[in-house]
């Protein structure tokens, strides 16, 4: 199970993983749920906190990035690749199908005054497009950690640019992700 609605997440306790494999709702507090349908695939995003999952399925093959904490029970079945989330990290993944995967990650310690400015035109842009999720229940200063998911879907493939604000650490967990049918 991911990390309930009433414990809060820290940036040290945070993994991506990756699975050549659908995984079951029931493992995660979904906060918001969203489907995406394109000629070539289908895909849904799950914003899990201050944590994300997306799934994309193409017919006869499937790929799923999480990102989750450390200490959730997640399967061994069908990893592909599991990552702490420290520093910056790269991730390419071809499956035998044709199904084409690629992940960077970076997590962006800053100054209290570059967070700041960070936060904000990140959250203006989730209300614009996107799908931003806050979290106030986690909120212990001024501002409000928050999950943002933005992508772009074509009709054989799908980028995925996601944002997990922690305050309270002064740090940004980024990820882009592209799923591509080749």
């Amino acid at each position: 199970m991911s990390t309930p609605l009433g414990q809060k997440q820290s940036v040290e306790e945070l993994k991506l993983v990756v699975y050549s494999r659908a995984l079951h709702p029931e493992l995660f507090e979904i906060h918001h749920d969203h489907q995406i349908s394109q000629r070539y695939y289908d895909a849904e995003i799950w914003i899990t906190g201050c944590s994300h999952m997306v799934g994309f399925y193409a017919p006869g093959d499937t790929l799923t990035e999480v990102m989750a904490g450390m200490e959730d029970e997640l399967p061994e079945r069908g990893l592909v690749a599991s990552f702490r989330c420290r520093g910056e990290k790269e991730h390419e993944h071809h499956s035998d199908t044709g199904l084409h995967y690629q992940m960077t990650m970076r997590v962006e310690a800053m100054s209290e005054k570059l967070y700041r400015q960070t936060h904000l035109d990140l959250v203006r842009a989730g209300e614009k497009h996107g799908l931003l999720v806050p979290l106030p229940q986690w909120r212990s200063g001024d501002l409000t950690p928050f999950c943002y998911v933005d992508y772009r879907a074509r009709a054989d493939s799908l980028d995925v640019f996601a944002y997990h604000a922690f305050p309270d650490e002064l740090t940004i967990v980024k990820t882009q992700s592209i799923f591509e049918i080749e």
